[in-house]
């Protein structure tokens, strides 16, 4: 009786191939896959699709941190510093900036 609950799986043999002619097995598409598609393929829709779950669940910090770039490039400019066209010194011959 409990040989009829276990699934049947085909063997997949040299002279059947059932996918093509990398000898893939159907369905595990990143056997012979390099490291590059294997993270296009896996890993970055998974960071993204946790990012996205983290911004839905957290609404004002994902927003705090979409906008704390533009803010902080806005006040680092308001420091800038104006230089002489010629460098000018004081009496003790030290750069006056």
């Amino acid at each position: 009786m409990a040989k009829d609950l276990v699934v049947y799986k085909p063997k997949i043999t040299k002279k059947k191939h059932t996918y093509n002619k990398k000898n893939v097995a159907k369905g595990n598409i990143f056997a012979k896959a390099s490291k590059e598609q294997r993270f296009l393929g896996k890993t970055l829709p998974r960071m993204a699709w946790g990012a996205a779950k983290w911004a839905w669940k957290h609404p004002i910090a994902s927003t705090a941190l979409f906008m704390a770039p533009s803010l902080l490039k806005k006040a680092g400019q308001s420091k800038k510093f104006s230089y002489p066209e010629y460098r000018q010194f004081n009496k003790k011959g030290r750069k006056i900036i």
